[in-house]
């Protein structure tokens, strides 16, 4: 398993280096549509809509995401059952973002890395255990609709002390 997602780190930078150069204007370009793109991801992790979600994936059973506790999503089908499995019980959400790092590689492929901390209300009103942490993704320019979406998605988390 890991050795697949060192061969598509692999696979991205060779395209880097085979790619050719981009303007400035297309980068920056590129940069503001990716940015767009995780805003809608992030506030529709807030607002825990999984329609939302789904278009912000990119269809392919390639889809990885590799979520905080070690389980791996392979597809959308598998990502939205763990999605759900992990909101069952959850009234809301708040999954704040620190630190975006948004990098074009090429025209097609784009990594953005980010901190962030979650909080949770559960549906009983007690709060749930808050965790922090750190996400990178890989974001492709879908060929079919020319939509950035993700197509690797890795979390990691540390829990953070409750206080008192």
């Amino acid at each position: 398993m890991r050795q697949s997602h060192l061969l598509v780190l692999l696979a991205s930078t060779t395209l880097v280096a085979c790619s050719p150069e981009m303007s400035l204007r297309a980068r920056a370009e590129a940069e503001q549509e990716v940015r767009a793109r995780f805003d809608t991801w992030v506030r529709a992790m807030n607002n825990m809509d999984m329609d939302s979600l789904l278009l912000m994936h990119h269809a392919v059973p390639e889809l990885t995401v590799i979520r905080a506790d070690g389980r791996v999503a392979h597809g959308w089908e598998e990502e939205e059952a763990l999605h759900q499995e992990a909101m069952e019980g959850v009234d809301r959400i708040n999954f704040g973002v620190q630190n975006v790092e948004v990098q074009v590689l090429t025209r097609r492929i784009a990594l953005v890395t980010f901190r962030h901390s979650t909080d949770v209300i559960l549906e009983d009103g007690e709060r749930g255990e808050p965790y922090a942490g750190h996400v990178s993704m890989v974001w492709l320019r879908d060929r079919e609709d020319d939509q950035w979406k993700i197509h690797m998605e890795h979390h990691s988390v540390r829990r953070t002390p409750t206080g008192g």
